[in-house]
């Protein structure tokens, strides 16, 4: 019981009354239970957590790469498995090259083929045989099919996915021996600069309210130990339509846990993509500042409608009092209505008194 610390003063009013009358006094019971009733109290604060902006979201790697085929095809060969650690240059991926090679003999035919005859209508013309146009027309089909055959040589190239930076293998979207149209994602790479963002949605009130370079701290649940400093590196331009909420990316900057925890700090690099991170950002734009009081000052609740004794400083006496209450923040709650700050709110010994009852402050608390 939180009230258990009263017990000792309690009871010791309680014996004050009792001795004096099994010594004989003449003292009325009237003047005993008239004294003030002892309680603990705390001053209500300003709410400065309201001012914060929390959110969930998941680790994701600062920079990816989504690789796919330039040209369309069977996928012949994939080199790595998800999680693997690749190098700059590093072969990933394969078309079957039969297909390739096949397109490219084509369009090279067609384009020896349109050579010749421009040679020919060339000749025709020179000796009057072959008019401006048809040597015009030859030159056109002659251009168009030699472009034809470069892109189908370039194709070549691109029927091979190599790792354009140092990375990770994040996710494979296909396997081996499946049909790929032109652009399809073939694999996810991220780099290895050891950077990550926690990737979150704001509501729109709250979106309005950050800007980029915003600082923030990161929580996981699968390192209790351990709080991030990030900052805000992405605000999204339109809201997702599946959930309403505007993205924000926070770049991850350091490990930035209390001095008191006595260990060594653990690097990004240990961070993994899908983490799943709780945010709290603090914006530029604050949204006011409200009051804020212990838990233990509540008496009676009933969603977010409670009950409260409020000491007048001046009388001394305690006043049950109806408030609004908000968000919670560790032992804090937030009021909306019924308390101001700098009032004093009892956490102990309101479940003895009476609306108007006069009190005595046992042990003051400044929260």
């Amino acid at each position: 019981m939180r009230y258990s610390r009263l017990y000792a003063p309690l009871a010791g009013l309680v014996l004050s009354a009792v001795l004096p009358a099994c010594g004989g006094s003449n003292a009325a019971p009237a003047e005993s239970a008239s004294r003030p009733a002892p309680v603990r109290v705390a001053i209500a604060t300003p709410a400065e957590f309201l001012s914060e902006i929390r959110t969930v979201g998941r680790v994701e790697p600062d920079r990816t790469f989504v690789l796919a085929f330039k040209t369309p095809g069977v996928v012949s060969a994939l080199t790595v498995q998800e999680g693997d650690k690749v190098t700059k240059g590093q072969l990933l991926a394969e078309l079957d090259p039969r297909d390739v090679n096949a397109h490219l003999r084509q369009a090279q035919e067609a384009a020896a083929k349109a050579a010749r005859e421009l040679e020919r209508i060339r000749a025709l013309h020179a000796r009057n045989f072959a008019s401006d146009a048809e040597l015009q027309d030859a030159h056109a089909a002659a251009k168009s099919t030699h472009a034809t055959a470069q892109a189908a040589h370039s194709d070549r190239s691109y029927a091979s996915i190599v790792a354009p930076a140092d990375g990770v293998v994040l996710r494979r979207h296909v396997e081996a021996n499946s049909v790929v149209a032109a652009g399809t994602p073939v694999m996810t790479l991220s780099d290895m600069s050891e950077s990550f963002v926690l990737a979150a949605g704001l509501a729109d009130r709250d979106a309005l309210r950050v800007s980029l370079g915003d600082t923030a701290r990161v929580y996981f649940d699968a390192l209790p130990d351990h709080v991030f400093n990030a900052t805000v590196a992405e605000i999204g331009a339109a809201a997702d339509d599946r959930t309403g909420t505007f993205q924000v990316k926070l770049k991850i900057t350091e490990d930035a846990a209390p001095p008191a925890l006595t260990r060594v700090a653990l690097p990004r690099a240990a961070l993994k993509s899908g983490l799943v991170g709780r945010a709290s950002i603090t914006p530029a734009v604050s949204a006011g500042v409200g009051v804020a009081i212990p838990v233990d000052a509540i008496l009676e609740g009933h969603g977010d409608r409670a009950i409260v004794f409020v000491v007048d400083p001046v009388t001394g006496v305690a006043r049950r009092t109806r408030i609004a209450t908000g968000r919670l923040s560790g032992e804090m709650v937030a009021v909306t209505a019924g308390v101001a700050v700098g009032d004093q709110v009892v956490v102990d010994g309101a479940g003895y008194l009476a609306d108007g009852e006069s009190v005595f402050i046992a042990t003051a608390s400044a929260q």
